[in-house]
């Protein structure tokens, strides 16, 4: 009983570091992720959002689809203007990213004939 009792102690006294090491690495990738304000960026959408949905909101908030990505439910668009976030957000988008990366657009598949 005892070592148990000084293992939990232990992990108690690196709740802390742990906590601000946690923050370190959230803070950090929201830095290297936001999108810009205009240009590319990576819209991402419930999963219950179909595709024809997620382009119709695209669309009516002002963007321009550049294509899907790597990732189902996660579209690239092209903000127009700073206003684009908050207009796709409002009408149903989960958040914006940085379009790099996972979310980067799809490479078109080459076809053999």
């Amino acid at each position: 009983m005892a070592k148990s009792a000084w293992a939990e102690n232990k992990v108690f006294a690196l709740a802390p570091a742990l906590v601000v090491a946690a923050l370190a690495l959230c803070s950090g990738a929201a830095a290297a992720y936001s999108p810009p304000s205009v240009g590319q960026m990576a819209v991402v959408f419930p999963p219950w959002v179909s595709e024809a949905q997620a382009i119709g909101t695209i669309l009516a908030a002002g963007g321009r689809l550049v294509g899907p990505s790597r990732l189902p439910s996660i579209f690239i668009a092209y903000a127009p203007d700073s206003d684009f976030a908050s207009r796709v957000r409002q009408r149903g988008a989960l958040l914006l990213v940085a379009a790099e990366g996972l979310c980067s657009p799809a490479a078109p598949s080459a076809h053999r004939i």
